[in-house]
C-alpha cells in the first residue's frame, strides 16, 4: 500500500487531506494517508486582529477541534500523529518525527505533501503558536494586557498590523479611553503593492479612530521594565526617542516552519524552492503548498489558491498522468478591514467600497466560512463535496 503523508494541518492543509482522502484514498485500495501537525485544532488565523481584543470574539471562532473530522476514517486508511517534522530524508523518502511525548519516529512516504505554514515571530498567535493549548494561552495572556493597558503599540504595516490597529482604534482609540500607536517604516500604511488611494483611505480611517500613527519608523530595541515595555524607535532621518507601552504588539513578518527541510531545499530566506507545479525543485514526489513555499508571497489567499488547484490536478498524477501547472495570479487583490464597521480593499487596479469589504469579510472576519475550511470542504473562494 502506498503512504500520502502531509504534513500540516493549516489553511492550505486541511482541505488537501479531506480532498485527497475522499477523491483518491477512499476510491481505491492502493492508498493510505497518514497527517502529522503539533496541534489538535485548526487555527483560522483572519479573525486574530478582532480576536485580540479582549471580549469580541470567543477563543472557538479561531481554534477548531479536528477529531471530528479525522474520525470519520478507518485506521487502515488514515492516521494522525501529534508531533511536529524534525528531519527530512528526500533520497529515502523518509520524515521523522518528533512526537508529543518526546519520543521520535521515522514515517516512510510515496508522496508527501509539506503544507506547514509559517510562524509569527515573538511568538504572537497571529499564527498557530506550537500546540493548540500554547496557542490559546499567549492569546490569553495577550488579552489581559491589552485590557489592562493605559498604552497600546501595534508594530508593523502589513495587513495584520493593519488590521490590529484598526480593531483597537475601534474599541479603545476612538472613544478616548487607551492611547493607540500604530508604528510602520514607510509613509503610509500597508505595502508598496497596494495601491496609493487604499493606503490613504486606511491612514484616514485610522487617525479618524484617534489611533497615533508613526510612519517612517523602526523598532530598534525592546526592554521590558516591570508592567511596562519601552520601545527605542528610529525615524527614517536617523532620529531616535522611547515610548512605553502595558501592550506591545509586533506584527512585523513571519519565520516559514521548515527547519526539518535539508538546506539544499531551501532558499536564502528558509522557504523551500517550490516549481510551478507546486513541487520542491527537483523532487516530483514532494509538493510544497502555502507559506512554507516561495513561489508567492505569504498570504492566505494564495493558500487557498494552491491547494484548489492541487486538488483538481491531483486525481490525474496519482492516475501516472501529466501535473498541469498552477498560473500565479498577477491582478492584486486586498480586503482590509478598519475596525467593526470601514473598510477598504482592491480588486485589481479597482478600489473596494468600505461597505463591501464590511459586508464580504469584516461582519465575521471569516468566521462564517471557518468550521467548513477546517473540516476540508471549502476554501474562501471554493466549496468542494459536503
Amino acid at each position: 500500500m502506498k503512504t500520502i503523508v502531509v504534513l500540516g494541518v493549516g489553511l492550505a492543509g486541511t482541505p488537501l487531506i479531506r480532498q485527497i482522502m475522499r477523491n483518491i484514498v477512499l476510491k481505491s485500495k492502493d492508498y493510505k494517508m497518514i497527517v502529522v501537525a503539533p496541534t489538535t485544532h485548526f487555527h483560522w488565523p483572519l479573525a486574530m486582529p478582532r480576536v485580540v481584543v479582549p471580549g469580541q470574539m470567543p477563543d472557538d471562532k479561531v481554534m477548531y477541534p479536528l477529531e471530528p473530522t479525522f474520525k470519520e476514517y478507518s485506521a487502515d486508511k488514515f492516521e494522525f500523529i501529534l508531533g511536529s517534522a524534525s528531519g527530512l530524508d528526500p533520497e529515502g523518502n523518509l520524515v521523522t518525527i518528533a512526537l508529543s511525548d518526546g519520543t521520535s519516529r521515522t514515517v516512510p512516504y510515496n508522496t508527501l505533501f509539506i503544507a506547514t505554514g509559517s510562524s509569527a515571530k515573538d511568538e504572537m498567535p497571529w499564527k498557530l503558536v506550537g500546540t493548540a493549548d500554547h496557542t490559546v494561552d499567549q492569546l490569553h495572556q495577550l488579552q489581559k494586557k491589552i485590557e489592562s493597558a493605559k498604552t497600546i503599540v501595534v508594530a508593523g504595516g502589513g495587513l495584520t498590523g493593519t488590521e490590529t490597529a484598526g480593531e483597537i482604534g475601534y474599541e479603545y482609540g476612538k472613544n478616548g479611553k487607551k492611547d493607540v500607536y500604530f508604528i510602520y517604516n514607510s509613509d503610509l500604511p500597508l505595502s508598496s503593492a497596494v495601491m496609493s488611494s487604499v493606503r490613504k483611505q486606511t491612514e484616514t480611517e485610522l487617525e479618524r479612530m484617534k489611533v497615533k500613527l508613526i510612519p517612517n519608523t523602526t523598532i530598534t530595541k525592546v526592554a521590558i521594565q516591570g508592567r511596562d515595555t519601552v520601545l527605542e524607535l528610529r525615524n527614517r532621518d536617523g532620529t531616535t526617542k522611547t515610548l512605553t507601552t502595558q501592550a506591545y504588539l509586533p506584527t512585523t513578518g513571519v519565520t516559514p516552519n521548515t527547519s526539518f527541510v535539508p538546506k539544499h531545499m531551501l532558499d536564502s530566506k528558509g522557504y523551500i524552492n517550490q516549481t510551478s507545479s507546486l513541487r520542491a525543485d527537483g523532487h516530483k514526489d514532494i509538493f510544497v503548498v502555502g507559506d512554507a513555499g516561495n513561489l508567492e508571497n505569504n498570504r492566505a489567499i494564495t493558500a487557498f489558491s494552491q491547494a484548489e488547484h492541487l486538488i483538481k490536478v491531483l486525481p490525474s498524477y496519482f492516475a501516472g498522468g501529466e501535473l498541469m501547472e498552477y498560473k500565479i495570479n498577477t491582478k492584486p487583490m486586498y480586503g482590509i478591514t478598519l475596525g467593526q464597521s470601514k473598510g477598504t480593499g482592491q480588486m485589481g487596479t479597482f478600489k473596494l467600497f468600505s461597505f463591501l469589504i464590511w459586508f464580504v469579510k469584516g461582519r465575521f472576519m471569516g468566521t462564517d466560512k471557518a468550521p467548513s475550511i477546517a473540516n476540508g470542504k471549502m476554501t474562501m473562494s471554493a466549496t468542494f463535496e459536503k
